[in-house]
């Protein structure tokens, strides 16, 4: 019984954590760069993805033409354009997974006591016997400690100056990569989410 209130608590825990972890975004965003000197690029080329045996499950066509495609128009918005002949920055993605590993730390109770103890009561000065009954209470015996592994995705967009060879701005997202085909279809938003941390005003629709 004791084992099993264990198990089953530890299950509401994963379960309420899904929870949280779907009802806000599942990705987090970062940026880096050289703010100061993004207003006087204007034009962009991409270069071939970074491919890595870690991803290979991201290494195809489809995953290539989500991001550059999502890329692009969230560049474009923001008054960089796409040119193939001497452009002022090359663009870089990278894709990288790597081995995590969520800790739960919950205590430990085991239920003492409890039952029918006989007591002594007294009713208009005279004396009787009965059994009362007592529940059983918890008792701290220690620590349980559940280990749950899960894979951590990274999307790495870099801009680089054509000149210099530099990167001036590397924008990331990160997030649990649990569904792969999931991860695939999530890039357009993540891309956005990566683009927006780019410190340039987005143009208005005329």
């Amino acid at each position: 019984m004791n084992l099993n209130m264990k198990k089953l608590s530890f299950v509401l825990i994963v379960f309420l954590t899904g929870l949280v972890w779907s009802a806000c975004s599942r990705y987090n965003y970062y940026a880096v760069g050289n703010n100061n000197n993004l207003s006087r690029y204007h034009t962009f080329a991409w270069l071939p993805s970074v491919k890595n045996k870690s991803t290979s499950a991201y290494n195809s066509d489809i995953t290539d033409q989500r991001i550059k495609e999502a890329a692009t128009e969230n560049l474009e918005q923001r008054g960089l354009m796409l040119k193939a002949n001497k452009p002022d920055l090359l663009v870089r993605y990278n894709i990288m997974l790597s081995d995590k590993e969520r800790v739960y730390d919950q205590p430990v109770y085991d239920y003492v006591g409890g039952g029918a103890y006989p007591a002594v009561g007294y009713y208009r000065g005279r004396r009787f016997f009965y059994y009362r009954y007592a529940n059983p209470y918890p008792v701290y015996v220690g620590q349980d400690v559940e280990r749950v592994p899960y894979k951590e995705g990274t999307l790495m967009i870099d801009l680089i100056d054509r000149n210099t060879h530099k990167v001036i701005w590397r924008g990331y997202g990160i997030g649990e990569v649990d569904n792969p085909a999931k991860a695939i279809q999530d890039l357009p938003k993540i891309v956005e989410g990566i683009i927006k941390k780019l410190p340039l005003t987005p143009m208005k629709n005329s």
